[in-house]
């Protein structure tokens, strides 16, 4: 924990001309009151005030390194009595004795300076208080200051770690499914289950390099979900279309890595499995207002029941979304007149 004052050039700045003013207070005092010399005038006021700064500067030691302890205050107010003491001492003893030793000559002024010495060092007991209590505040401040900092980093933690939880909840489901169908695949077209683990491979390798970038444009993201249906479509063939619109202000926006293949994965799951007509599953982006709008969208027919799921797709990227842009994001679906719809707002500027 850094010196309040010394640590910042206009704390020193402000701290200074407080002083300053203080000496320039203490002159006018002893000039027009006492009708002492302006060399004594000056001299006086700048060296106790000056000398005395510095001393306060040196309080802030005791402060910050003999913490006030509720349970047992009685040996915090003892250290600083000490230290107070010490302060005190070696403030009236240098600033009498400088003076004594510059202006011997002047009786009348060493008179005055011999006679002033009890309420200097009472008065600067008080000032000294006062350091002590404005060093005791900045104290609880700073620390209220780095617990604040300390408890916003171990909320980042625990939010990367739930955001890795959360994708790390997407790989494994998407790997078993693909297998099958390899597996499926191997017997009735090899060379379309070669086809498959070569495009498998690629979008694994694109989702372990991304494990720990958070964010990526959305073009590279997308180029990542074209490859995902291109597996699929080696599945269903013809049964699978697929169409992208983006407006340029997307491309190169920032979004979650490996957001939109849960929903993708249910767009198939639960209209391509149980169609027999060709099933369209759209993307578009645009911008609205402070948000970047995506759209995922699919057809299915509300006559046939579609395959249960466990939900973890939608529910997935909702929290992560909730998870990476807090109140400022959303996601929301809707399944009318045989359309399933899902739109998520990214919000343009996010913390």
């Amino acid at each position: 924990m850094s010196h309040p004052i010394t640590g910042n050039r206009r704390s020193i700045l402000i701290y200074s001309l407080v002083w300053l003013m203080v000496a320039a207070t203490q002159g006018v005092i002893y000039f027009f009151v006492f009708s002492f010399p302006v060399s004594i005038v000056v001299s006086d006021a700048l060296l106790s005030s000056l000398l005395f700064g510095f001393m306060g500067l040196l309080a802030w030691y005791p402060t910050r390194y003999i913490p006030f302890q509720r349970e047992s205050p009685l040996y915090s107010i003892l250290a600083h009595v000490v230290a107070g003491i010490v302060v005190m001492g070696s403030w009236v003893l240098l600033s009498i004795g400088v003076l004594n030793a510059f202006f011997s000559t002047q009786a009348d002024y060493i008179e005055f300076l011999n006679q002033t010495v009890t309420w200097r060092a009472m008065l600067g007991g008080l000032i000294y208080l006062v350091l002590v209590l404005i060093y005791y505040l900045v104290s609880n401040s700073q620390k209220l200051q780095e617990r604040s900092q300390q408890e916003e980093r171990l909320k980042g933690l625990v939010r990367d770690a739930e955001l890795n939880m959360l994708k790390s909840q997407i790989n494994p489901h998407f790997l078993f499914n693909s297998l099958n169908s390899i597996a499926s695949l191997t017997m009735t077209n090899p060379n379309e289950a070669r086809e498959m683990i070569i495009r498998l491979s690629d979008f694994l390798r694109y989702s372990l390099k991304h494990r720990e970038n958070e964010y990526v444009p959305l073009r590279e993201e997308l180029g990542r979900m074209k490859d995902y249906l291109a597996i699929e479509k080696v599945r269903f063939g013809e049964k699978l279309l697929y169409e992208f619109k983006i407006s340029g202000e997307c491309e190169e926006f920032p979004v979650p890595t490996m957001i939109f293949q849960p929903l993708f994965e249910n767009a198939i799951r639960h209209s391509v499995y149980e169609s027999v007509d060709p099933i369209s599953v759209k993307f578009s982006c645009m911008r609205e207002q402070e948000h970047m709008k995506a759209v995922i969208s699919n057809d299915y027919d509300p006559a046939v029941p579609s395959r249960k799921g466990t939900g973890v797709g939608l529910q997935n990227v909702r929290q992560r979304i909730a998870l990476a842009y807090k109140e400022n994001g959303s996601v929301q679906w809707t399944g009318k007149d045989g359309i399933f719809t899902v739109t998520i707002l990214f919000p343009r500027i996010f913390i």
